[in-house]
């Protein structure tokens, strides 16, 4: 493990994109690394009551260089942190939106990675029911890329509005970055 002092760097994120849970679906790992960035950004911006936060950014870390083994109980763990974290946030931190809803979606994806360990522990229970047990798991994918995909790909403006009023309702932050990127690449 690495000397625990909080991360500052935030336009250097390679070190960030490299890391990859191997258990986890490709939308949860994407959500941790979201919130390892989102979490440098409030250390930036913050000088005091960073401790817990400093130990969450950590402990995500470990999870995604594979140093802490995620079983159900550690995915527990996680979830519960998680909800602690948000539940008892300072009032005067700034930038803590930022925290809030990356972990609202994290949270979500991680709830989707506790169904599928479920089910995944049926299949040993219940081997004759293993094809019935494994249609019900959910492919987990990054919404957010998808609609982004289709809003590039289609041409029809009523499709492009509504993917539009999901990806500002549902991603305001990532949208937003998306959309100051996307205009600042077309200049």
């Amino acid at each position: 493990m690495t000397d625990r002092k909080k991360k500052l760097e935030i336009l250097y994120i390679n070190d960030i994109l490299i890391l990859n849970n191997r258990i986890f679906s490709d939308k949860t790992n994407h959500y941790l690394k979201k919130m390892l960035f989102n979490l440098r950004l409030v250390f930036r911006y913050n000088d005091e009551g960073l401790d817990d936060l400093i130990d969450l950014y950590y402990y995500i870390e470990d999870i995604l260089k594979n140093e802490i083994e995620v079983d159900d109980e550690e995915l527990t763990i996680l979830i519960y942190r998680l909800t602690d974290t948000v539940l008892n946030m300072d009032d005067n931190l700034h930038a803590g939106t930022l925290i809030m809803e990356s972990a609202a979606n994290l949270l979500q994806s991680l709830y989707l990675e506790f169904e599928t360990y479920k089910l995944a522990d049926r299949v040993y229970e219940y081997p004759e029911d293993k094809e019935y047990i494994l249609s019900q798991m959910k492919n987990q994918v990054v919404d957010f890329d998808n609609l982004i995909e289709i809003l590039n790909i289609t041409s029809d403006v009523q499709v492009k509005e509504r993917v539009e009023k999901i990806l500002e309702n549902n991603y305001p932050f990532e949208y937003a970055t998306y959309k100051a990127r996307c205009e600042y690449l077309d200049v």
